[in-house]
């Protein structure tokens, strides 16, 4: 079962990293306390959004967005070529 789960995981696992619209559309990251930029209820997303639209700190919001990128990679590869889903490839049909 997990054979075939796999690849359908990692791909939700890196799609819940960008639920931008749920969180921005019902309380828009906030409530932000005083001198932090990022809400109690931000994700890393609608923390890039609001560093790079709101507070126009596009140079910490590329980095971080590099950052994400090279972490959700590297997880996801690592947990890709360690399942059954890649070893085994010709094992489904």
């Amino acid at each position: 079962m997990l054979f075939v789960t796999t690849p359908y995981l990692i791909t939700q696992f890196t799609g819940n990293v960008n639920n931008f619209n749920v969180i921005y559309l019902l309380s828009r990251g906030d409530p932000t306390q005083v001198g932090h930029t990022a809400g109690d209820t931000d994700l890393l997303v609608t923390w890039l959004y609001k560093l790079t639209i709101d507070r126009n700190l596009y140079n910490t919001g590329a980095v971080i967005g590099i950052f994400t990128f090279i972490v959700l990679a590297i997880v996801s590869l690592v947990t890709y070529r360690t399942s059954g889903s890649y070893k085994n490839e010709e094992g489904f049909m």
